[in-house]
């Protein structure tokens, strides 16, 4: 990675930034799908209102349950909120509306170079990988370009490509859904909800475009941070990564394997669950290798801007660069003192984040003294309470 900030803070960019060309292309686009898939969402809702509605509450609730595991791993502290809804409209609006009439295209040339037959059975594994890690990396890039230096770390690039990956995966979902209730045999609205969200969504939702676009996005973020290194390795790595995201799309999506199961749920689970787990493993590496690399950026920039320990105690240092470490001291703080000790414990830690993150851009001084205040007035509420406890 590139050196982090080092010891000068430097001025960090909007995300709204209408003199750049990328910030226009992500508009435009987003736009256009978002109008898109509207109209198709409109049919569905004349036809099908049931499925349409109840389809949109659940891919909603889907949605809203994976921000809250990201929250709750402070993995949304990366970037401003506005970094987030971009992302995810990319995913699932601008990318969106571009894969349905390229998937098409594609599936058309394999009928017409190969076979119908072909088409049919392979058809799904060659077009989609393609266009879809395609157009879904295509949306980080912008956000790159829009603005450069929220990107610090390799996982600033990837939570923005797994939230772009999700809104894919999640409007994909929800318009399948809606197609599922209008082709179904029998007149319930219900059903191709409940089967759709058991499917795509607690099935598959582990191993879907949220992990292909994290894995694609970590040689994003190996190039833009290894400035050291030449263009040509940069961009192997880069390429490499992508690979592998397409490669793990092309299985998910062939037909692969299936000869070897029945037909039964017990069958497709465990078929579902060969093909998907090595791309949730893969995935989970990146974010554990991007997740390392980000706690020592922060030691580097809490060592630099906040070395006082009466705002980061020897015990919060250690585990200020791992979610699951700062996750586990506020579970056993709730263990041991309560819940709202477990509250005061998260909003220390975040405040904490936020001050390092703070300093880091803008230098300490009155910008930074809201947040050491928070911090100073949260650790005494904690103090007392679990002095009170002991």
């Amino acid at each position: 990675m590139s050196e982090p900030l080092g010891g000068s803070a430097v001025g960090i960019d909007s995300f709204f930034q209408p003199r750049r060309v990328a910030f226009w292309v992500l508009a435009a686009f987003i736009a256009n799908g978002i109008f898109y898939t509207g109209t198709l969402f409109a049919m569905g809702l004349r036809v099908v209102p049931v499925t349409a509605l109840l389809g949109l509450a659940v891919w909603a609730a889907y949605t809203l349950l994976l921000l809250v595991a990201f929250r709750t791993l402070d993995l949304l502290e990366q970037h401003a909120p506005e970094a987030f809804v971009l992302a995810f409209a990319w995913g699932g609006f601008g990318a969106v509306y571009f894969a349905a009439p390229a998937n098409v295209a594609i599936q058309s040339l394999c009928a017409k170079l190969v076979s119908p037959e072909f088409a049919a059975v392979w058809g799904p594994a060659v077009a989609a990988p393609i266009t879809e890690e395609f157009l879904k990396i295509a949306g980080v890039v912008l956000l790159i370009l829009l603005a450069r230096n929220q990107f610090q770390t390799h996982l600033s690039v990837l939570i923005v490509g797994a939230l772009a990956g999700l809104g894919f995966q999640v409007v994909e979902n929800l318009n399948a859904t809606v197609n599922a209730s209008l082709h179904f045999p029998l007149e319930n609205q219900v059903r191709p909800v409940l089967l759709n969200l058991l499917t795509r969504g607690l099935m598959s939702g582990l191993w879907s475009h949220a992990a292909y676009t994290t894995i694609a996005s970590y040689g994003i973020a190996w190039f833009l941070l290894h400035p050291q290194r030449g263009v040509p390795v940069r961009l192997l790595v880069a390429l490499l990564c992508f690979a592998l995201a397409w490669a793990m799309h092309f299985a998910w999506n062939s037909p692969l394997l299936e000869d070897l199961f029945g037909n039964s749920w017990m069958d497709m689970t465990l078929l579902l669950a060969i093909k998907g787990m090595p791309t949730a493993i893969a995935a989970g590496l990146f974010w554990h290798v991007a997740a390392r690399e980000n706690g020592a950026w922060l030691h580097t920039l809490a060592a630099t801007f906040v070395p006082e320990r009466d705002l980061i105690r020897d015990d919060e240092w250690l585990g200020l660069g791992a979610p699951l470490t700062r996750y586990r001291a506020r579970r056993a703080m709730g263990h041991a003192f309560g819940a709202r000790a477990r509250l005061l414990k998260t909003r220390l830690q975040r405040e904490q984040l936020r001050l390092i993150r703070k300093a880091a851009t803008s230098g300490r001084g009155p910008q930074t003294l809201r947040h050491e205040v928070e911090v100073r007035r949260l650790r005494a509420e904690l103090d007392a309470l679990t002095v009170t406890a002991v």
